[in-house]
């Protein structure tokens, strides 16, 4: 066995360290993302997050169901890597490796730190999975606007109506998002780059920035975006 292979520790909370060095030094793999991003090299920091995503996967597939701890460096490393290739995948529309990357994001994270679970409802939803939409649907909660979302399109992709609660959940509770929705134009101006970018970005920063990911969505399935603007 080649001196470089992961090693994963078991810890007392039923956990794992992955250990690892060369292709499974998953901290330099994320600094390296992270210094291309810097520079603005998008592509290729999606290149090499895909490729140590890859190296990630080659090994899970190999155990069992591994939760790894969050509180570890590497292994945090990894999970970050997991869940940046499942977006760089959602923002090209590829849906079906999303899915499959932030299941196994859930696997290896079932605190499920990144809040994965929401972005995998909308993969559901899009996808029309509706047995694996209604198994995680107890882990969505009004308390997050990207779960109301969720479950407002479910509702309007499913039974062809807007569900008149969780729209005046969307309403109430997060008029950002809300507004965000309805709204024609999403600038990622001088005045959202500044504003998501500081310590304490606004709610309607941060309602941009998740229209800004879910935009593919939204132009495949227009008729939602739709329905909610008849029912300003």
């Amino acid at each position: 066995m080649s001196h470089n292979r992961p090693i994963f520790n078991p810890t007392p909370d039923q956990t794992f360290e992955l250990e690892g060095r060369g292709d499974y030094d998953f901290v330099r793999h994320l600094n390296d993302v992270e210094s291309l991003v810097r520079e603005a090299r998008y592509d290729e920091a999606c290149e090499i997050r895909y490729a140590a995503f890859q190296h990630l996967a080659d090994i899970l597939l190999e155990e069992e169901v591994m939760p790894l701890r969050w509180e570890h460096a590497n292994s945090r490393a990894a999970m970050s890597i997991l869940y940046g290739s499942a977006v760089d995948h959602f923002r090209i529309g590829d849906v079906e490796m999303t899915m499959a990357q932030l299941e196994m994001l859930l696997d290896c994270d079932p605190e499920d730190h990144f809040e994965a679970i929401n972005l995998l409802a909308l993969c559901y939803v899009a996808t029309e999975e509706w047995e694996a939409y209604e198994d995680i649907t107890i882990d969505l909660t009004d308390k997050s606007a990207e779960a109301v979302v969720a479950q407002l399109w479910a509702s309007q992709r499913r039974d062809k109506r807007l569900d008149g609660k969780l729209l005046a959940t969307l309403k109430a509770r997060h008029k950002a998002y809300w507004e965000e929705l309805i709204v024609d134009e999403h600038p990622a101006d001088e005045a959202y780059l500044k504003d998501i970018g500081s310590n304490r970005p606004s709610q309607s920063a941060e309602a941009r920035e998740w229209w800004l990911l879910t935009e593919p969505l939204w132009h495949e399935f227009p008729d939602f975006v739709n329905a909610l603007r008849m029912a300003k």
